[in-house]
């Protein structure tokens, strides 16, 4: 019998080992997708804005939106994993 608590979600003892399981390793993937947005999009162009390897024809606003974007996007996709599990 499925057991259900004052929001109309499932209780932990509704669900079996595997479903639980299958609900930790979705949240660990969309964790590791947000961190891998996260470093691709934001440390990537700041590291190279350090060295010098940006070419000078980029835009600032290029520079400062897609970084900007990705760290939205990555911080979504980390804490909308996070709210699964």
């Amino acid at each position: 019998m499925i057991e259900w608590d004052e929001w109309g979600q499932m209780t932990d003892d509704a669900l079996s080992d595997a479903k639980k399981e299958q609900i930790k390793l979705r949240a660990t993937f969309l964790n590791n997708i947000g961190i891998g947005i996260i470093l691709v999009g934001v440390f990537t162009p700041v590291t190279r804005l350090i060295y010098g390897d940006i070419n000078a024809q980029v835009s600032i606003l290029w520079l400062v939106g897609s970084p900007l974007a990705c760290f939205r996007l990555g911080s979504y996709t980390t804490f909308h994993g996070d709210k699964t599990a």
